[in-house]
């Protein structure tokens, strides 16, 4: 007697993930209305209609806080469909690409890599980037500073936070140094001044209402990435105590942090991030005597 046997066959089933379905899920992040200074959140090379994003696949994402030369090039050895950034190739509108603005788009387009820039939205948004640098440093959150966005809503880019104990801004800055690792921090006001509530705004998009309207709520500490010339002058001059880190070292952890949030909404996508390279170092020159 032959006795038959079943052998079931399982198929694999591919789950296919669109670019329309990722911007989506950004512009929850990041909602649109609240942008500041015209930085939203949008498609700059790639499918711009909704129909065109539906029917391009993503199946791996490069999440980086600036579109270098060194970005572009890994996105491309990647094999990534997607580069996601903070800051945008374009902030302004142009009519013509040259130099190495040409190079990189030309890469991108070559290996079919679309790229999205995440907007001021993500700036102040629940665990967006101004949350996790105040993670960062250690800081307890006790209140939100908020500003106009550009479709006249109240929009949060700061937060206030405690002091990590007491301490004067000298005591504070060796505190701020370790917490993120810096050899430098660039300091303006007065050292000896002790340390009250602090104004953390990471990135560089405070402004002159944005110092008014501190000094205002009493805030005479403000940690943040890079002030205009302008901006720190008044921020020195309403007597203000500010500390500047530089923008990529306080918009990082907030890019990490949308890389780990991306990963769990989407986790059959290949999800990477690469940090940025420092631009500059703070050096102190040698007197003639010790050369």
């Amino acid at each position: 007697m032959f006795y038959g046997s079943w052998i079931c066959v399982q198929e694999e089933v591919t789950i296919m993930t669109s670019l329309l379905q990722i911007i989506k899920r950004f512009q929850q992040l990041a909602p649109l209305d609240m942008t500041i200074g015209g930085h939203e959140g949008r498609v700059e090379i790639g499918p711009q209609t909704e129909t065109e994003q539906t029917n391009t696949t993503v199946n791996r994402i490069l999440i980086a806080t600036y579109p270098s030369a060194r970005v572009v090039t890994k996105a491309s050895q990647d094999k990534a469909n997607l580069l996601v950034t903070y800051r945008s190739f374009f902030p302004f509108a142009i009519d013509r690409v040259t130099g190495l603005d040409l190079v990189r788009i030309r890469l991108l387009v070559k290996n079919y890599i679309s790229t999205y820039t995440i907007g001021s939205g993500w700036l102040g948004a629940r665990d967006g980037i101004t949350d996790a640098f105040a993670l960062s440093l250690g800081l307890e959150k006790i209140g939100e500073f908020t500003t106009e966005s550009d479709y006249g809503q109240r929009a949060t880019i700061g937060r206030v936070c405690k002091p990590p104990g007491v301490t004067n801004h000298s005591g504070f800055a060796n505190y701020i140094a370790a917490k993120m690792n810096l050899d430098t921090v660039m300091f303006c006001g007065d050292l000896d001044d002790d340390v009250g509530d602090i104004l953390v705004i990471a990135g560089s998009i405070v402004d002159v209402p944005d110092i008014m309207n501190a000094r205002k709520q009493d805030l005479s500490t403000l940690i943040t990435g890079e002030l205009a010339p302008e901006v720190r002058l008044l921020a020195k001059e309403e007597d203000m105590n500010i500390f500047e880190l530089g923008a990529f070292v306080t918009e990082e952890p907030g890019m990490k942090r949308l890389r780990d949030s991306i990963s769990l909404d989407f986790p059959d996508l290949k999800i990477d991030y690469i940090a940025c390279t420092p631009l500059v170092q703070g050096l102190r020159p040698y007197k003639e005597d010790m050369a």
